[in-house]
């Protein structure tokens, strides 16, 4: 089992809830260099050395996506999939079945919570992540959301939460809002 205080999970909206153009691979590079360098501080700084992602399109596949590389850095970086139930990939086309293909394809464990999706897997997935982690990385700009309530959580349970602000992001970096 792997230690609360150096693992961390993701929490984060689906692309179409970001509060910019996620197509554009411009801005969404530049959002994947934020959440990268976030990572690497957490590793370095915090010893973080495990990192568990949701599967979910949007904030956690790019992040796995982002601890993938990282690891080339640091190979004792791990990465956990936790999928809510096993035959989620199924329900994937395209470029969002090959990610979460690469992701299954090189994580250092995969872990489905269920045999198959019923209502309040995700939930229960979010619950697992942070149960299991001392750091949540989390990107927002709706706080009333599933996300939202995954950071809530955190808080009560007393983790760290390392909250990327959408709309500071954009604002920041120059970026309409959409």
């Amino acid at each position: 089992m792997e230690s609360i205080e150096r693992s961390a999970c993701f929490t984060g909206h689906r692309p179409s809830k970001f509060p910019f153009d996620t197509d554009n691979r411009y801005i969404l590079r530049t959002f994947m260099s934020t959440v990268y360098l976030i990572c690497m501080e957490a590793y370095l700084n915090d010893g973080v050395n495990t990192f568990y992602t949701g599967m979910q399109i949007g904030m956690d596949v790019w992040a796995g996506l982002e601890i993938l590389s990282l690891r080339e850095k640091y190979p004792d970086i791990r990465l956990i999939c936790v999928s809510p139930y096993e035959d989620e990939i199924y329900g994937r086309h395209g470029k969002d079945r090959d990610d979460y293909q690469k992701l299954l394809d090189n994580c250092d464990e995969f872990i489905p919570l269920a045999k198959r999706a019923y209502s309040g897997c995700f939930h229960v997935r979010n619950r697992y992540m942070v149960e299991h982690s001392g750091l949540v990385i989390a990107a927002m700009s709706d706080a009333k959301s599933g996300t939202g309530q995954t950071v809530n959580y955190a808080r009560r349970l007393g983790r760290k939460v390392h909250v990327i602000d959408l709309d500071a992001f954009c604002r920041e970096h120059g970026f309409d809002r959409l």
